[in-house]
């Protein structure tokens, strides 16, 4: 290998891209190329090297405990720890013969000194790395929407007036100060006036002109914090289905924020969707409002977004669809006596990509459920004809099992609760990760109350239930041929998933998306703070590595799925696999840990 084709080789490699030229070739004058035979041990707890490698050819194998932990392979790097802190609590064993560069550890050290960037990322914490990696990796294409914050945009002069002025003395004031918006005040709340509520209340209901302006106003006024991200004042506009926000500072209000001003500043077509579902006044104007919703999430996507915030959005406008079908379908006087649920992935808010459909109906027990079958089934055969795919098992509220009344909901949880088998268990799971999303949510809240008494002190229970997290393999192992396929959510998300669910269900953690019951975790000290950030951040990635999978396979016309070609993964994506899973995989361990999951065996 020529010295030029050494230096293209080590500046691939991150961090090594952050030296300067100098320091590369510092790097080319001070390494050596050797060979390593299989089974060779390079380093162990009793056998630190004083070297840092970079392997060529051939593989190497991590084990902590005589657990694999890592697979190294062409391009990879160890061990900078062992270098650092002249230890390790690992063994580094050739098992594919090797051929690799040393750099000695003087230099190497020298290195991380002279070069900030170098230096932090080989001090830094795993889940840090990741974060650097990350970074490295997406930095550069990040929408600057996704930092821009409230006080970035130009926000209107608010016209605020007290609740006991005229309607007409308010109309004068807000001409004055050229706006159409006023804004009430009622002692700590804010109401709002519009022209709309105007020309209702003065052409249909007659309101004198001498009336005091808050008898007219809606209350409460929708506002958001000048320090906000704009990402999260859009989501707020699409899920209220307003056009304007009052922007606070110190709990008062200081301006007026439009919708136009932000889709002025970030152009996509959510606010659109939104509006075809308020509008949509027929099932078949609902179903062409529904078939631009991939064309959004590959919009959102490529702005770079987080997986997170997209989720969001999608969820927010997926509630919309449901809730006008449901309203299109059932008659009124019904709707009023049962409640629509999402549940799984799409009641966490966390589907994107619709793959299928469960959900649920609650009904109350003034009513019969075989008054509800006939409308279900056509709400699960609409709900087909609109992108979202039948659930292969069947979990619908086609389903009887899965359209009940309140009380029967409850002997059913008690019926999972002593149940043994998985699929009870796993139906016990999706119903947990439920949210209403029309008709009288409080059916639900009940239920949702009951099922957390009812596991109080059900510790075998909960061992059983929480052993799920432990169903799949990491896929450590598959970084030993780049040829193999691995599945993203078995291989980590559902870990990360259930793992999180088991402790929220535990520990009364109401909350839905599993980042936000991470944090309530976090908060509660169940889990460690850095623990928590880890799993923060491994969610994040394969999140976003799952979308990106999943909008491939959209664009090339093929099926959905969850399986990853390594092979054609870049290498940082790589080594955020890597380091990713054993994350996980630590995450697992806490969970046996925390569940006595041994005792199962």
């Amino acid at each position: 290998m020529s010295l030029h084709d050494q230096e293209n080789f080590i500046k691939e490699i991150y961090p090594f891209d952050k030296l300067s030229k100098n320091e590369i070739a510092t790097v080319i004058k001070n390494i050596d190329i050797a060979y390593y035979p299989k089974e060779n041990i390079l380093i162990s707890p009793k056998q630190i090297s004083n070297s840092f490698f970079i392997i060529i050819k051939g593989e190497v194998n991590e084990y902590n405990n005589d657990e694999l932990t890592f697979v190294y392979h062409e391009q990879d790097t160890f061990d900078a720890d062992s270098l650092i802190y002249h230890k390790t609590e690992s063994t580094f064993s050739v098992a594919k013969d090797l051929i690799c560069y040393e750099l000695k550890k003087e230099i190497f050290l020298q290195l991380m000194q002279e070069n900030k960037k170098f230096g932090k990322f080989f001090l830094k914490s795993l889940s840090q790395r990741l974060e650097t990696l990350k970074n490295n990796e997406y930095g550069s294409d990040i929408s600057s929407f996704m930092f821009a914050k409230v006080s970035d945009l130009y926000t209107h002069k608010a016209c605020i007036v007290n609740p006991l002025m005229s309607i007409e003395e308010a109309v004068k004031k807000s001409m004055s100060q050229n706006t159409s918006t006023i804004i009430v005040k009622r002692e700590k709340e804010y109401g709002v006036v519009t022209d709309s509520i105007l020309k209702r209340e003065l052409l249909f209901s007659k309101k004198r002109l001498d009336s005091p302006i808050v008898d007219i106003a809606k209350f409460p006024f929708v506002c958001v914090k000048k320090d906000d991200f704009l990402f999260s004042v859009l989501l707020t506009i699409v899920k209220h289905g307003i056009k304007r926000v009052g922007v606070m500072e110190n709990g008062e209000v200081i301006g007026l924020l439009k919708q136009a001003d932000i889709l002025s500043y970030f152009s996509n077509h959510s606010h659109i969707i939104a509006m075809k579902i308020t509008k949509a006044t027929s099932i078949e104007e609902l179903k062409y409002a529904s078939t631009d919703m991939n064309k959004t999430i590959k919009l959102l996507y490529s702005k770079s977004l987080k997986t997170e915030y997209i989720a969001q959005m999608v969820a927010e406008l997926n509630t919309k669809i449901y809730e006008k079908l449901f309203s299109f379908i059932l008659p009124e006087a019904l709707q009023k006596q049962c409640t629509l649920l999402v549940m799984g992935s799409e009641g966490r808010d966390e589907q994107i990509i619709k793959t299928d459909q469960d959900n649920a109906l609650v009904i109350s027990n003034t009513e019969k459920a075989e008054t509800f079958y006939p409308y279900m089934k056509i709400f699960t055969e609409h709900l087909i004809s609109f992108g979202f795919p039948k659930c292969e098992g069947n979990i619908m509220v086609s389903n009887p099992y899965w359209c009940k009344t309140e009380s029967a909901f409850e002997k059913q949880i008690d019926q999972w609760l002593i149940a043994s088998d998985i699929e009870s268990y796993m139906n016990f799971a999706i119903f947990f990760d439920s949210k209403s999303v029309a008709g009288d949510a409080r059916l639900f809240t009940s239920l949702e109350n009951k099922l957390f008494e009812k596991v109080i002190n059900k510790d075998v229970f909960m061992a059983y239930f929480a052993n799920a997290t432990l169903s799949f393999k990491t896929p450590i192992g598959i970084f030993s041929s780049l040829e193999d396929m691995i599945d993203i959510k078995k291989g980590g998300i559902f870990a990360i998933v259930h793992g999180v669910r088991s402790l929220s269900l535990e520990n009364g953690i109401k909350e839905n998306r599993t980042i936000e019951r991470i944090k309530a975790l976090a908060k509660k000290e169940i889990l460690e703070k850095e623990l928590a950030f880890e799993l923060i951040e491994v969610y994040g990635l394969l999140s976003r590595l799952r979308l990106q999978v999943h909008i491939e396979k959209l664009n090339e016309g093929q099926s959905i799925n969850n399986l990853i070609d390594v092979s054609k993964l870049s290498k940082i994506r790589r080594d955020m696999l890597k380091d990713s899973f054993v994350i996980v995989n630590k995450f697992k361990k806490f969970i046996s840990h925390h569940f006595h999951l041994d005792n199962l065996n």
